[in-house]
């Protein structure tokens, strides 16, 4: 072999593996900003008896803090009557739940009850999404997944793929824990359908001009990600998407007004999206506690009546 030969080999290989070394630089950037390097591994305790092929229905439930759950049992014991603060203490023998609630994991599925909110003794809407599951269905048998981080944004944290940023951590999150359970309701031998996902989110997106203007576009890819993600186990119809208005408080949310302006857009995209008016159904935040009310979360019965309406408007799915 001649030098100019050995000298153009040696060039090939070195740009060989050059360029390789800058795709795997590229991959593990790519990966890095998608956030496929940092969502922590979920475990499941084994704790539910076998299915037997039993048909079940599944409802997803995510956002921020009114869905983490931010409202307080102490209050909802004082203003409930006895027996059915009991049935909520119990919890409901046909609704169970795996829940992340910001910091608070159940790490199991658990029946629906009391104190699986984000908040030290607080609860949120899964509590009167379990209610009213009982109510209409009680022959039915039902998995809420809960997965809702108080604070936090669509704009970054919860952003989807498809609205082309990096991806949100609370996204990357949601997906794998909600696979994880369904993957886990699956090896119980159950037979799954998710009919709807509960979506109670956007006053953080309310503090800011830009997320503001930019909630629609990233609210419908939220959802269309949400139902590209879950297809395989939905129900016939596809997955259903209640979503909820914030509350008109220009004190905490600024740009209330164009959030939800936002969300009746995009509830208007697809006859399978709905919007609960929480304003229309007076829902309050004034309450509670007591001569110091938290403005920026929903009173007890408020809580357990965004739940009610969430299936209200989840059952038209059904």
């Amino acid at each position: 072999m001649t030098r100019r030969k050995r000298r153009r080999l040696c060039f090939a290989i070195v740009f060989f593996c050059l360029l390789t070394m800058l795709l795997c630089i590229l991959f593990c950037l790519r990966d890095k900003w998608q956030g496929k390097d940092d969502t922590p591994p979920v475990t499941i305790a084994d704790t539910l008896p076998d299915g037997n092929g039993k048909e079940a229905v599944v409802i997803l439930l995510g956002g921020q803090s009114n869905a983490s759950g931010a409202s307080r049992v102490e209050y909802l014991k004082k203003k409930v009557e006895p027996q059915k603060y009991e049935q909520y203490e119990n919890g409901f023998d046909n609704v169970y739940i795996n829940y992340i609630s910001g910091p608070k994991k159940s790490n199991e599925f658990v029946k629906c009850a009391v104190n699986q909110g984000e908040l030290d003794n607080g609860f949120g809407p899964e509590l009167g999404i379990a209610d009213k599951l009982n109510e209409l269905y009680p022959d039915r048998t039902f998995f809420i997944i809960k997965c809702a981080f108080g604070g936090s944004n669509l704009y970054e944290q919860w952003l989807s793929p498809s609205s082309f940023g990096k991806t949100g951590e609370f996204y990357r999150v949601f997906v794998s824990f909600v696979k994880e359970n369904l993957a886990y309701l699956k090896s119980k031998n159950y037979d799954i359908k998710i009919e709807a996902m509960c979506w109670m989110q956007g006053e953080s997106d309310a503090f800011g001009e830009d997320n503001a203007e930019n909630y629609a576009r990233h609210l419908k890819n939220f959802i269309k990600d949400i139902r590209r993600e879950f297809k395989d186990d939905a129900s016939d119809d596809g997955i259903g998407f209640v979503d909820a208005l914030i509350a008109d408080n220009s004190k905490f949310w600024t740009y209330h007004e164009k959030v939800n302006a936002c969300k009746r857009e995009v509830r208007d995209l697809s006859a399978m999206n709905a919007l609960i008016d929480t304003i229309a159904i007076g829902l309050t935040c004034a309450e509670e506690p007591e001569g110091e009310p938290d403005l920026a979360h929903y009173d007890a019965l408020s809580e357990i009546k965004l739940g009610h309406h969430f299936i209200i408007e989840a059952s038209k799915f059904f």
